[in-house]
């Protein structure tokens, strides 16, 4: 798995989650601040939230990213 994106908070993340699996891509979500769980209940996070990719899907994600 390879990081493509950090987001500014969960929501986003997950935003961007939600779109990367309606294009057939799996991905999942970290806290940026190394798993240390730092977000709010706004969802917040200090040090973003780091988008995680297939190494094969990566350069298809970072697409779809850029035309969101």
């Amino acid at each position: 798995m390879v990081k493509i994106y950090n987001a500014k908070n969960v929501v986003e993340a997950e935003e961007i989650a939600e779109l990367l699996k309606e294009n057939g891509i799996s991905a999942y979500h970290q806290n940026a601040a190394g798993g240390v769980t730092v977000h709010s209940i706004s969802g917040f996070s200090l040090y973003g939230v780091d988008i995680f990719v297939d190494e094969a899907d990566a350069e298809k994600a970072k697409k779809l990213l850029v035309e969101r």
